[in-house]
């Protein structure tokens, strides 16, 4: 083979090899749309982390259930840092910042976010806080309110999942007040929509009823599935919480429709879990709805 050949040859390879080494993140398609070639470029997926978000403990106050998350999800958090966050924050804003200081650091987008919150019934409206920030579907019509969140949606797709981990957070049913005069709507199914605007690609996925983190979650059984065993759980202005135990809402952002699902749950990496059965599906948890149901008295509620 003559010298002048097999200069080329080596200086071929050498091109073919640079171009490649610098693209390490893309393929280069070269497509005929019509008259005209058109160079596409894809972006090879990258890795979903999941966050699970704690409001931080106010001090002075004693908030068990709060501490006990924020203690097992460090600890699920220790031995799946690669996949799991456990972030506690003192407001939105700091959420977001510690979000997007995991997600830079790791080049990742987000899987499932679960904001772990309590519900507030007396309210009369769905909602979760992180930290002293609360959200619904009054405040995220605020731009100001919501930019926190606006700030994760480049990390967000349409695999993303987000959860609204508050009891009562996907209620649609009417409330009646504590003190029985009226009724309220709860509009669970407006702040999820809300949300659904902001992370746009989304599955947003909310209870009508409570959301029960025992058991535990990170398991394969519908750890958020239940009931409360206190008392003031029995008024008879709880009525349409049992009557909507452990029924979940899915709200698809992108084609802007709703789907009732099975109890949700999160894997030992902190992904979304569909449960494969209702929980009403095994007839001791119906027995014992269809019990409370029977029960329900007025003046519990103090």
């Amino acid at each position: 083979m003559k010298p002048t050949i097999i200069i080329i040859i080596i200086i071929t390879l050498a091109v073919v090899t640079s171009a490649a080494n610098g693209q390490p993140l893309h393929n280069i398609v070269t497509a005929k749309t019509g008259d005209h070639q058109v160079t596409v470029s894809h972006t090879n997926k990258k890795q979903k982390l999941n966050f699970f978000v704690i409001s931080k403990r106010k001090k002075g106050k004693l908030d068990i259930a709060t501490r006990f998350n924020i203690l097992r999800t460090k600890i699920q958090g220790f031995f799946r840092g690669k996949r799991l966050t456990s972030i506690v924050a003192r407001d939105a804003n700091d959420a977001a910042r510690k979000i997007r200081k995991r997600l830079n650091q790791q080049d990742g987008r987000i899987g499932t976010i679960w904001f772990d919150s309590h519900g507030m019934y007396k309210k009369g409206y769905s909602l979760f806080q992180i930290g002293k920030d609360e959200f619904s579907y009054k405040t995220l019509k605020d731009s100001l309110h919501d930019d926190a969140l606006e700030q994760l949606t480049g990390y967000a797709d349409d695999e993303t999942n987000v959860v609204i981990g508050s009891c009562y957070g996907g209620a649609t049913y009417h409330r009646v007040s504590i003190d029985y005069k009226d009724t309220t709507r709860m509009n669970g199914d407006s702040l999820m929509i809300s949300l659904g605007k902001i992370f746009d690609q989304a599955n947003i996925y909310a209870s009508e009823s409570w959301v029960m983190t025992k058991p535990g979650l990170f398991r394969k059984k519908a750890a958020v599935a239940g009931f409360p065993g206190r008392k003031l759980f029995r008024d008879i202005c709880y009525k349409p919480a049992w009557e909507n135990v452990s029924k979940w809402n899915r709200y698809d952002a992108r084609n802007k429709s709703f789907t009732k699902v099975n109890p949700v749950t999160l894997n030992h990496n902190g992904s979304l879990v569909l449960s494969n059965k209702s929980y009403l599906s095994k007839k001791a948890a119906a027995k014992d709805i269809a019990k409370n149901l029977s029960r329900l008295e007025p003046g519990l509620y103090k």
